[in-house]
């Protein structure tokens, strides 16, 4: 009976008060009832102040563009014959055997007008007849057999003919005639794919849309020795990625392909120059387009080589953050070469960081006081290369006058606008008490 006697009194409790109570009692319980959440939520996070610049990547705005010259490989003075080179040779009384004139062999070319020859079709003549270089940079000629020519520049080659035949007294002394020259140069014939979009005409989109439907393209090429190179290579096929691709390329060797193994799970980013990565993916190499200052290119004059077979691959770029919290929920794409900090962000999701509840003034037409006080607290759930994640806070009321506060936005950051626990408090009780809240509210102690 002592218990259910308490128990009234504990239902009874707010009919006992009186109209200052109850009006102390309602504020009293909604101002310890919101924020307990957001403070939870928070109280882990890293306040945005407290990070060094540069604890992340190089910011995009402060990146140099890569010297394009490097992605071209030297050229020597002389072409050394290798694998693949038409020679013409003509040797006296014995190379072609019967004729007593020096034969004139018409060349044309036929091959892929694409990129080669740089000039068009070559048309002209050379003296002697055509021989290829076979696999082990060696001809075959009449009565000497195999010589090897790997390596050498044409007059070289020529001294070296001329040697074989005299070592064999073949040649009379001083009646030796004998001429070589290059005839074609070997090719690289290389892929380039690229998932940048093909067509010249630039399709604008506003910020807020997400393409999802994308067209890349693919050539074959043929690449003389000496222009195989990634340089060549995004010369013939539309030059620099464009600001829908990420500013690097990857060459992938013929080699690489043959191992029947996915590249790592389809991140490339995550294999170094030089094709060593983590064993996974031997062959593949990274070309950053863009780096640090000052900083050392990763790569070396072998890396930017295309050999017969070879891919360059140009990337899409899918840099996106997430938009939660009190803003439109959604991916917004991030700019290639600017950097976005959080106030930049939002105003990004069709928010606005100084307009009310993060969207704008027509909030104001409702006539509601507790629409006068924005939500002012970031919360940045960032990944980490580790597989960690990190959670940082913002504050915009800080961000407006500290640049340590406004920090920038990195791709997969997921950006939540919420109130601060004081804010939406205060928000909650001047909704109460104006309009019917107050009024419904103490009708139900009444109740």
């Amino acid at each position: 009976m002592l218990f259910l006697a308490k128990l009234s009194d504990v239902t009874n409790f707010p009919k006992l008060l009186g109209p200052s109570a109850k009006l102390i009692l309602a504020a009293g319980l909604l101002a310890t009832s919101t924020g307990c959440h957001l403070v939870s939520s928070a109280q882990k996070a890293i306040p945005a102040n407290r990070l060094p610049k540069d604890l992340f990547d190089c910011p995009r705005e402060t990146l140099a563009p890569l010297p394009f010259a490097s992605l071209g490989q030297t050229k020597p003075a002389d072409h050394l014959i290798g694998a693949g080179d038409e020679l013409s040779v003509y040797i006296y009384g014995v190379f072609p055997p019967t004729e007593d004139e020096t034969p004139i062999v018409q060349r044309a070319q036929a091959i892929n007008q694409r990129y080669y020859p740089a000039r068009g079709s070559q048309v002209g003549s050379a003296t002697g007849l055509p021989i290829r270089v076979e696999a082990d940079g060696s001809i075959d000629l009449p009565l000497v057999g195999r010589v090897n020519l790997d390596g050498m520049t044409v007059s070289q080659a020529k001294d070296k003919i001329l040697d074989e035949y005299r070592d064999e007294d073949i040649l009379q002394e001083g009646r030796e005639r004998v001429t070589v020259s290059l005839l074609l140069p070997r090719l690289n014939r290389v892929i380039v794919l690229r998932e940048d979009t093909p067509n010249p005409a630039v399709a604008l989109n506003s910020p807020q849309v997400v393409d999802q439907i994308h067209r890349g393209s693919g050539e074959v090429i043929d690449l003389p020795v000496y222009e195989n190179d990634v340089l060549h290579a995004m010369a013939a096929t539309g030059g620099l990625p464009g600001t829908d691709a990420a500013r690097e390329v990857y060459v992938i060797r013929k080699e690489a392909g043959l191992t029947g193994q996915f590249m790592n799970a389809g991140n490339l980013q995550s294999i170094v120059s030089g094709g060593q990565g983590d064993g996974c993916a031997p062959g593949v190499i990274r070309i950053p387009l863009a780096g640090c200052p000052c900083e050392a290119v990763p790569f070396t004059e072998a890396d930017i080589i295309m050999n017969d077979g070879d891919v360059l691959f140009i990337p899409r770029r899918n840099e996106y953050f997430i938009a939660g919290g009190l803003l439109p929920g959604g991916r917004v794409p991030l700019p290639r070469d600017e950097d976005v900090d959080v106030i930049e962000a939002i105003a990004m999701a069709t928010g606005s960081a100084g307009g009310p509840l993060g969207r704008d003034g027509s909030v104001l037409a409702i006539g509601r006081v507790g629409s006068m006080r924005e939500p002012t607290r970031v919360l940045i759930v960032r990944s980490l290369p580790d597989g960690r994640q990190m959670t940082i806070r913002a504050d915009l009321d800080r961000a407006v006058y500290d640049p340590n506060e406004r920090i920038r936005i990195l791709p997969n950051d997921v950006v939540m606008l919420q109130f601060k626990p004081s804010a939406a408090a205060i928000y909650s009780t001047l909704n109460w008490f104006s309009g019917d809240g107050l009024l419904n509210g103490l009708t139900r102690l009444d109740d």
